[in-house]
């Protein structure tokens, strides 16, 4: 046998340490830093399974990831909603493989049929040491896991689990929105965080420190959340004028009604002329109205309609009627409870001033708010 020369010594050792540099980039591939890495696999797949399923329709399911197996919990409204929630997660992400991604295994045992909830609508409050959640949560596993992050971030407090079961959250993230505002409640001496559907609104009080935290930590909610914050810092007074001297934090019947008058003394709700369609001028009195509306909803508001005399007297209180569920509809849609809202027309028959002249009919035109326990 002819020994090896120094030349196949040296090809070899080129071939070694070839192979050796790509093993480490094989290892680096599947390691480092990028959506295809092994250690973040399972968080790309599962973010790739939820923007999946928000195509599909299927907004309330829960994606937890083990691995390339994803496993789906929550409450659907049929078997085909299953299905369909199944295939989406299965292919949102390619074939499968270790190199190529990919979900191999979709577990939809915690899956079930049920009445979707409209709106979806959860909430968390903290007042004199006592966290009491309530409302809805996408599953079960969702409902321990948001009690659990309540009596984390408030060890010190006593926690009232009230919640229940339903589908149609509004984002396979619900948990972890719910989990993180929780989180950013606990920083305030008291109050209350609500998600209507895509609404997150925060009610309440706290150190300046808090609020200014509280504002950055959801100044950007992840999509389709949005946020509105109307918490004030102790010991400041209302930040709009109408509302000096008037303490709302736990205001009574009177209260409420008088910063609902306040506020609409010298604001009117622009509607378009014989319509329901609220003038977008109308959005700072609108939004100042929420801010009260949610502060003072432990009770029923309603929101009451009111026309001039000019045209019949059906049409006008059918327009009424509209006018108020329009307004309704707008502070629901920040927050305000829809259980504590009822709307109300009453068309010219409660007039305010006499309809002899133009600024009378105006003053008739109007939308008025009344509180009761």
């Amino acid at each position: 046998m002819t020994p090896p020369s120094e030349e196949d010594d040296s090809r070899f050792s080129r071939v070694a340490v070839f192979l050796t540099l790509a093993a480490l980039v094989a290892l680096v591939s599947m390691l480092g830093p990028h959506e295809g890495s092994l250690w973040r696999l399972p968080q790309v797949l599962r973010e790739r399974a939820m923007v999946a399923l928000l195509a599909s329709g299927q907004s309330g399911v829960v994606v937890e990831a083990d691995g390339q197996r994803l496993r789906l919990s929550g409450v659907l409204e049929s078997e085909e909603a299953i299905a369909a929630a199944r295939r989406a997660v299965l292919t949102s992400s390619g074939p499968g493989g270790a190199w190529a991604g990919g979900v191999t295994h979709v577990d939809v045992s915690d899956l079930s049929v049920g009445d979707l909830e409209r709106p979806f609508s959860w909430s968390a409050r903290y007042q004199s040491q006592r966290v009491t959640l309530s409302g809805a949560a996408p599953s079960s596993a969702a409902q321990g896991a948001i009690a659990d992050a309540a009596r984390r971030a408030f060890s010190n407090a006593e926690t009232a689990d009230s919640m229940h079961v339903a589908g149609g959250a509004p984002s396979p993230e619900f948990a972890d929105v719910a989990r993180r505002a929780l989180r950013a409640l606990a920083k305030l001496t008291s109050g209350e965080v609500r998600i209507v559907d895509q609404q997150i609104v925060f009610i309440g009080q706290g150190s300046e420190t808090a609020v200014e935290e509280l504002r950055a930590a959801f100044a950007s909610p992840p999509a389709p959340f949005r946020a509105r914050i109307d918490v004030s810092v102790e010991g400041q007074q209302n930040a709009d004028p109408a509302l000096q001297g008037l303490d709302l934090s736990n205001a009574s019947v009177e209260t409420c009604e008088a910063a609902f008058e306040r506020l609409m003394e010298g604001n009117v709700i622009v509607f378009e002329t014989g319509s329901a369609a609220i003038d977008p001028s109308s959005r700072p009195v609108l939004d100042a109205l929420a801010s009260v509306a949610l502060r003072c909803d432990r009770f029923m508001i309603e929101v009451a309609g009111h026309t001039d005399n000019q045209g019949g007297h059906a049409l006008n209180m059918e327009l009424s009627q509209r006018r108020a569920d329009a307004v309704a509809d707008y502070l629901a849609s920040q927050g305000v409870g829809p259980s504590r809202l009822t709307a109300r027309g009453y068309g010219p028959d409660r007039p305010r001033a006499a309809n002899t002249s133009a600024e009378g009919q105006a003053a008739n035109r109007r939308i008025e708010f009344y509180v009761s326990s």
